[in-house]
């Protein structure tokens, strides 16, 4: 056995300084050969974490103006969704979309938000603007009451040009 292990030991050094290995001779008589080590199997990958999705609510629409003017390619559709807190507190962003190219009025949106954010007792409004080549163009004169009880399953903003 000592003979063995002192064969396998040479064979290692040999292999790794550099030089070829000549095959071990066979075990004497009476001693079977040393098994090769189990190969280590790989480490498993770590699981990756999902991201746990947010509930969603939709808010859909549109959003016209009565001026007979055609939008150009250049043209962006802002529309938000604020909460107006009761006592006349400042009014906060609970979501926003910017439609890019929109083609001509009127525009179709559907605007994200997170339920949770819906407080009761508040009110919640949704305007709009248009900005066509870099210029502010149209905008919502009077925010459009919304999420209540009684209020349409579908708004339709209407945006008046800047004078």
């Amino acid at each position: 056995m000592r003979r063995a292990a002192l064969g396998l030991f040479v064979v290692a050094f040999t292999a790794c300084a550099g030089r070829t290995a000549t095959a071990p001779s066979p075990p004497p008589s009476g001693l079977a050969p040393t098994p090769p080590a189990p190969a280590e199997s790989p480490t498993p990958p770590l699981p990756v974490e999902t991201p746990v999705p947010h509930p969603v609510a939709v808010l859909i629409g549109t959003v016209i103006y009565r001026q007979r003017v055609a939008l150009t390619p250049e043209a962006e559709v802002h529309v938000e969704l604020r909460d107006v807190p009761p006592l006349d507190g400042e009014p906060t962003l609970i979501a926003k979309k910017v439609i890019t190219r929109p083609g001509q009025v009127p525009v179709a949106f559907s605007l994200e938000y997170d339920p949770s954010k819906i407080v009761d007792g508040h009110s919640y409004v949704v305007s709009a603007r248009i900005a066509d080549r870099g210029q502010l163009a149209f905008v919502t004169e009077s925010p459009i009451p919304v999420l209540a009880s009684g209020s349409p399953a579908a708004v339709e903003i209407l945006v008046a040009p800047i004078r």
